[in-house]
């Protein structure tokens, strides 16, 4: 196997593996496998890649957390790098505990082995399991239910004051507590924890925050703050009959980012025939509705929508320095090609 280095936000770049089909079998079958075992080990606190599970359910699980006063105060917490920082030796020694073929853990110690391969510069990096293998997610999922899971569930809520809530997907999770005291404590403990493991919070993405709902007497203003996870944003907002609920929005950065690729792509594909960039269009903007399609967040799903219809125009505009397309004569291709419109598709009360 070997791999590449593919750009990020920022400038960033990561390694991702391409494997080869002889290795793409066996990685599939060995996520099988594991997948039979783990399913009956993991947690519910547990969303990212598992069969039956998705990002909405997370969301659920956490607005639902919110509601009921099980996350008064909110941990923040973000892994630095985890797929390149998880310590290979000590992933092995936690598949132990449930696979005690010896063959099938020395072939995934040697799918964790691969070298990258960046140009001409080939390295082979001892730490990390390789990002975009198919059993990388397992992996992961298995060395955080040991290292977060486990832990919170088996050593940290016992011992709180009050209630305690973990919601993770995949390497990304927030902490709930009901009571101001037992998060500090937990936030005390949670990078000493993660050292053990080879694991680094983030110190600008982990942070404590009250997340506690506005008095009723409070007839304006807005809630006291607002947290980012899953590309939602939770905030407070008052409702028709004047109560305050929780409620979650499109992230302000991940919007962006959405309008910008949308704009960049009609302005890389102006030229291609109008009905073959009106159906590619038309999964672009339905995969972003699909995802933030939630109970709330309407305003953000048109805004996208008004800005994708705003990119299409002008790059359709450009095509030809001889005829202009006038904004009516755009809003008569819009009825002959339609673009989805704004809608909720996911209920987060469910």
């Amino acid at each position: 196997m070997q791999s590449r280095n593919l750009q990020e936000k920022k400038g960033q770049t990561r390694p991702i593996g391409i494997a080869t089909t002889e290795d793409k079998v066996v990685q599939s079958a060995l996520r099988e496998v594991l997948e039979a075992i783990y399913e009956q080990d993991f947690l519910d606190c547990s969303y990212g890649f598992r069969p039956g599970r998705s990002a909405h359910d997370a969301v659920r699980a956490l607005t639902r957390a919110v509601d009921e006063g099980e996350a008064n105060w909110i941990l923040e917490f973000d892994v630095v790098s985890f797929f390149d920082s998880l310590c290979r030796t000590q992933l092995l020694e936690m598949l132990q505990k449930r696979v005690a073929d010896g063959s099938m853990l020395r072939l995934i110690g040697k799918c964790l082995h691969v070298g990258v391969l960046d140009g001409e510069e080939f390295t082979e990096p001892s730490e990390g399991t390789v990002q975009g293998s198919t059993l990388s997610p397992l992996l992961g999922n298995a060395y955080l239910h040991y290292v977060l899971d486990l832990w919170f569930a088996e050593e940290v809520k016992p011992h709180l004051r009050g209630k305690g809530r973990l919601v993770r997907y995949a390497d990304d999770g927030v902490f709930g507590f009901e009571r101001q005291d037992d998060a500090q404590r937990v936030m005390a403990v949670l990078g000493k924890r993660l050292e053990r493991f080879g694991l680094k919070l983030h110190p600008q993405k982990t942070r404590l925050l009250d997340f506690r709902g506005p008095p009723r007497s409070q007839g304006e203003g807005k809630g006291p703050t607002s947290f980012d996870f899953l590309g939602f944003c939770w905030y407070w907002r008052r409702t028709r009959r004047g109560s305050w609920t929780v409620a979650c929005k499109t992230r302000r950065a991940r919007l962006a980012r959405a309008i910008q690729a949308v704009h960049a792509w009609c302005r890389d594909n102006r030229h291609q025939p109008v009905k073959q960039q009106h159906a590619m269009l038309t999964r672009k903007v339905q995969g972003h509705i699909n995802y933030f399609g939630v109970n709330g967040n309407m305003a953000s799903l048109e805004r996208f929508l008004r800005q994708a219809q705003r990119s299409w125009f002008k790059w359709l505009n450009r095509r030809s320095q001889r005829a202009r397309l006038t904004w009516e004569r755009y809003e008569d291709l819009l009825r002959d090609f339609p673009l989805p419109r704004a809608r909720i598709v996911v209920s987060i009360w469910r």
